[in-house]
């Protein structure tokens, strides 16, 4: 399979949503994005407050996503937050954790957002404590080559070091243990291309850290986990020693995320579904976005312009249903491309032969569960993958999830909560309480996961359709 090693490509990690909202109880997605735009008048001076935030490109930090939008972990939970405070943000981007901090000691930042560890801060830092996410360093090494469990099954004893990671206190330890093994610096700056580069075979040890390799699973899967190298720490922001002011509210607007379970859902977007897609299925996939999707393409593009389904996620969950097979059939006697049921295919008036009427029927079906079968307080993007689960297994079930989900005191319009209570209703005792019974319901558990594989491989490998779409998930 290609190597997807393009600048414009690298970054568009797990964009599997065009425009993801983040459910923070006090704003919503869209307002995080906007920066706070406050017009002058001729006799008013423009006094809105300025956050200088310290970011990097990078898959866990910052991007520009396939659709020309603003993402990563980081950006979005700074841009939260700043929208919390009234401010607005300027973002100056830094290659390395270290050039960042520098301009923070210099005053050219008032805060460093790039996934930094708490170690080695100087007497002119301040961290968060907040403990909002954590990853842990990762040795991936060539898919042609042995797969050492230890620094001393390595041979050649080379490994090729994020720059993220090479100049961290503990990288200095693991150094001294670890003499006899060279330790170099990857001076691209690029992780995405050297975890490319592991399973491409021309680097044979890399140290990359954990999220980084999870946000690229699904482009770069040749490169194999070896081992932990260091257990996962927390990630923190940073501020000048004297800010402590604002530290301290940064620290809480991380604790009152996480405390209540929103951070899941920003989280969910990067890292939160499994990696239940082979290396196999990917590179058939992508074989398959060259020779097949082409035929179908247009009739998705149709589909987007009349029930406002974004393109590449219909063309994923066609995938998932038939692998683009209009003629597909299964033991349940569905068929089609988007495998409709008989009495469905009635209901919709949909051929379900015809590969045209199929997705165009699939692209109703799914809007109108979103529309008329999901509550209308369930934000995006929980609503669209709700609603997958629906498509797949029914909106009855998924309901009873909804139910199961609020009685053990979690949201039940976030997808990541209810993922957890939709296999209970394979269960007898806990099926029996609902009308609709037994639901093989681990199943689309990891039909949504799947679908959400595949769309974000779809974005990174084909455009969106113009006229573009602000989409709604």
């Amino acid at each position: 399979m290609p190597p997807f090693r393009a600048i414009a490509v690298v970054l568009a990690v797990l964009a599997t949503a065009a425009a993801l909202l983040l459910p923070v109880k006090f704003l919503t997605w869209a307002e995080t994005r906007a920066v706070n735009a406050v017009v002058a008048t001729p006799i008013e001076v423009n006094t809105t407050p300025v956050l200088r935030v310290a970011l990097m490109v990078h898959p866990t930090i910052y991007y520009t996503d396939p659709n020309g939008e603003p993402a990563g972990l980081e950006y979005d939970l700074i841009s939260a937050f700043a929208q919390t405070q009234h401010t607005k943000l300027d973002i100056k981007t830094f290659a390395t954790p270290d050039a960042a901090r520098l301009a923070l000691f210099r005053g050219e930042v008032d805060v460093v957002a790039m996934g930094n560890t708490a170690d080695g801060l100087s007497a002119t830092e301040v961290a968060t404590k907040a403990r909002y996410q954590e990853s842990a360093w990762l040795l991936l090494n060539s898919p042609q080559k042995f797969t050492p469990k230890s620094f001393a099954e390595l041979l050649p004893k080379r490994v090729i070091v994020s720059s993220r990671i090479y100049t961290h206190p503990r990288m200095a330890e693991l150094k001294r243990k670890n003499a006899t093994v060279l330790f170099v610096e990857d001076t691209k700056n690029d992780d995405e291309s050297l975890i490319s580069a592991v399973g491409d075979d021309d680097v044979q040890y890399a140290i990359v850290e954990e999220d980084a390799y999870n946000a690229s699973r699904h482009f770069h899967y040749d490169a194999q986990r070896a081992f932990v190298v260091q257990a996962p720490m927390s990630r923190v922001w940073l501020f000048a020693h004297h800010a402590l002011a604002e530290r301290d509210s940064a620290n809480a607007f991380l604790t009152r995320i996480t405390r209540d379970g929103q951070i899941t859902r920003v989280l969910d977007r990067y890292f939160g579904f499994p990696q239940k897609i082979s290396p196999a299925d990917i590179e058939e996939f992508s074989e398959r976005v060259n020779t097949v999707l082409p035929r179908y393409r247009n009739w998705f593009q149709q589909a987007q312009e009349t029930y406002g389904i974004e393109w590449r996620l219909l063309a994923a969950v066609s995938y998932q249903e038939s692998h683009w097979n209009s003629d597909a059939t299964s033991e349940t006697g569905v068929r089609g491309i988007m495998q409709f049921t008989e009495d469905t295919a009635k209901r919709y008036n949909v051929d379900r032969l015809d590969p045209r009427s199929s997705i165009l029927g699939g692209a109703r079906y799914l809007t109108e569960l979103k529309r008329d079968g999901l509550s209308a307080r369930i934000q995006e993007p929980d609503k669209t993958w709700l609603a997958l689960a629906a498509y797949n297994i029914g909106l009855g079930h998924v309901e009873n999830a909804r139910i199961l989900t609020q009685r053990a005191k979690k949201n039940p319009d976030m997808w990541p909560d209810v993922r957890r209570h939709l296999p209970l209703l394979a269960k007898p005792e806990i099926a029996a309480q609902f009308k609709q019974g037994l639901c093989r319901c681990g199943m689309p558990v990891e039909y949504v996961e799947a679908v959400r594989a595949y769309y974000d491989v779809l974005l990174r490998l084909e455009a969106p359709h113009q006229p573009k779409l602000r989409a709604r998930f």
